[in-house]
């Protein structure tokens, strides 16, 4: 039966293509340009629905951020060179602060994020309470100004003497005592909690500014984070060594970091001598100046770059930033603004302590830079 209905048709088929072969033609094009709107309809659906996924994504991490960036604004203490506030002259704000007679506020269009560099190597995993979570031996304050569309980074010394909380194998807390900076995040779980204790320690140390997230990055993790925005150039500050001793950078040598050689470079520091982690810095600074540079052109090429290189650090890294969080940020910071002298050091003298290299903050150059980076004048000067 089904055979003979074939026949049937292709019988039609016959006459209708010798009686109008124009017409049969007509149809034929038609049946086909059909198939073709409905498979570039389904394309367009796809498409379409992507952009809307990710358009959703990237509103979600402005509206998380928007958020966090409308946390309490600084508590700057009151040093000798601050004038008493013209209140003759006008209603004084909260927040407000006279400084070397310009009025300032804190700028609320800052999203902050703190950045650590942990002294180990392997993947990130939960410790026991207690001293090893591992010490931040780089610590970066990454500050995205969303109106006038700039980056400023802000180093600060791994050394750098400051109140530490301690807390016993229980988690439970001790007391506070003056000691480096980096040894903050040894305490907790190695995870999020030792992340929490960093980012309190910097704030405190900070006049309290808001920190909008924070990201603790295992060593392990440099080369790939290097040689995902295709490496950096620089211009060798010093010798730098492998873990076998081996001269691998000389100073003063144009390189080109890709692999092991970028960890080394931004690792290396000869422990016997004294400022080394001054020289280390030093080189930080610089490496991070050209990787900003080399990151935001790579992701003007592929903003996909910025998803795989977040995918390929999860192992090695603890963070409280959220994909959708990078969705967002990613495309912006491609069009910020990063000069050299965005790049700010905090001042301050390396001395030798009974037993390690202690490093005192110049507070009167601290509040400076609190003033310079986190607030804005209010143009209300005498």
């Amino acid at each position: 039966m089904f055979g003979n209905r074939r026949n049937f048709r292709q019988i039609e088929h016959e006459k209708q293509t010798m009686l109008d072969p124009v017409a049969l033609a007509r149809a034929s094009r038609e049946r086909k340009r059909k198939i073709a709107r409905n498979i570039l309809f389904s394309v367009f659906g796809v498409i379409f629905a992507m952009v809307a996924s990710w358009t959703v994504i990237r509103a979600v991490g402005k509206v998380n951020l928007e958020k966090q960036a409308q946390a309490a604004v600084p508590v700057l203490q009151t040093p000798e060179t601050i004038e008493a506030p013209p209140e003759e002259k006008q209603e004084w704000k909260e927040g407000w602060v006279k400084y070397n007679g310009k009025i300032y506020e804190y700028n609320d269009d800052l999203i902050t994020f703190l950045f650590m560099g942990i002294d180990k190597s392997g993947k990130v995993k939960e410790v026991a309470e207690g001293t090893n979570g591992g010490q931040a031996d780089a610590l970066f304050l990454l500050v995205l100004d969303q109106y006038n569309r700039e980056i400023n980074i802000v180093g600060i010394n791994r050394n750098t003497m400051t109140d530490i909380d301690i807390y016993n194998e229980n988690g439970d807390y001790v007391d506070t005592v003056k000691a480096q900076i980096a040894v903050q995040h040894g305490f907790g779980n190695g995870v999020e909690k030792s992340c929490e204790y960093q980012v309190d320690a910097v704030r405190k140390l900070l006049y309290n500014i808001p920190i909008h997230g924070y990201a603790a990055i295992n060593m392990k993790a440099i080369p790939i984070i290097n040689d995902t925005v295709g490496g950096v150039n620089v211009e060798a500050l010093s010798d730098v060594y492998d873990e076998k001793d081996r001269k691998i950078i000389s100073q003063g040598e144009a390189v080109h970091l890709m692999g092991n050689d970028a960890a080394m470079y931004v690792r290396d520091r000869d422990t016997g001598e004294f400022g080394s982690a001054d020289v280390r810095l030093a080189r930080q600074k610089q490496y991070l100046t050209n990787f900003v540079s080399q990151a935001k052109a790579a992701a003007k090429d592929d903003i996909g770059v910025v998803s795989e290189l977040y995918n390929q650090l999860m192992p090695y890294m603890t963070t409280d930033v959220t994909f959708d969080e990078v969705a967002y940020l990613a495309p912006e910071v491609t069009g910020y603004t990063f000069e050299t002298d965005g790049f700010h050091m905090i001042k301050g003298e390396t001395v030798m302590g009974e037993e390690f290299e202690e490093y005192y903050v110049d507070e009167e150059a601290l509040y400076d830079l609190i003033i310079d980076v986190f607030y804005k004048e209010v143009g209300l000067n005498d």
